[in-house]
């Protein structure tokens, strides 16, 4: 399916990747499958989502519809200075481990436009959920664990415990999900992959 995301950047958001570095230790010791390697620096495929173009697969959307995609996102976008926000800090849920985003004022006001220029190119049914609130997935649950334990331990060994996050740019990508085993017992989970369609700059 094709996504809008916010990416993280090696040399933009060096403190954001070094906290995620920090929580590896924390969710190793769980049923947790990090969203990026053991490699300092490396943002692997964290990111956080803007919106999800719901209402078709990739592979049904040709040339010229995601370049009317890519077109309207432009324009719309194009009017939205950068800023900055911060996420953190990290928390256990029943999904894996998250970065809740603070402030969330400007990237709701990113997700409106998103969405409006989205609407504009495939239609109503191209938006089918709310969005919840900002966050960034750092890694994802293939089983059940306390998360009253790994909160405890996020809490006591990750600190600092908010990071900044650079915006001034989103990109356009098709992800994939590659079922694979994940667990050391063999437990099946399910990796994230993408290529980029299209990278959108905000206002400079």
């Amino acid at each position: 399916m094709l996504h809008v995301y916010v990416c993280p950047r090696a040399g933009v958001d060096d403190d954001l990747l070094e906290l995620a570095q920090r929580c590896r230790s924390a969710i190793s010791e769980y049923p947790i499958d990090p969203q990026y390697p053991d490699v300092p620096g490396d943002p692997g495929w964290l990111h956080l989502t803007v919106e999800m173009i719901a209402d078709t697969p990739t592979s049904a959307i040709s040339d010229e519809e995601k370049a009317k995609l890519v077109s309207e996102l432009t324009q719309e976008l194009s009017g939205l200075p950068g800023f900055g926000t911060e996420v953190g800090p990290p928390i256990g849920n029943v999904a894996g481990c998250v970065l809740d985003v603070w402030p969330e004022d400007q990237v709701r006001e990113l997700g409106s436009r998103v969405r409006a220029a989205v609407v504009r190119a495939r239609g109503e049914d191209a938006i089918q959920h709310s969005g919840g609130r900002p966050h960034m997935s750092i890694g994802y649950s293939y089983a059940a664990a306390s998360s009253d334990k790994l909160n405890s331990k996020l809490r006591n060994t990750v600190i600092p415990r908010r990071a900044s996050l650079w915006i001034d740019r989103v990109y356009l990508l098709d992800v994939m999900w590659t079922e694979r085993p994940i667990g050391s017992d063999g437990t099946l989970g399910w990796q994230m992959t993408w290529t980029c369609v299209a990278e959108i700059p905000l206002a400079g």
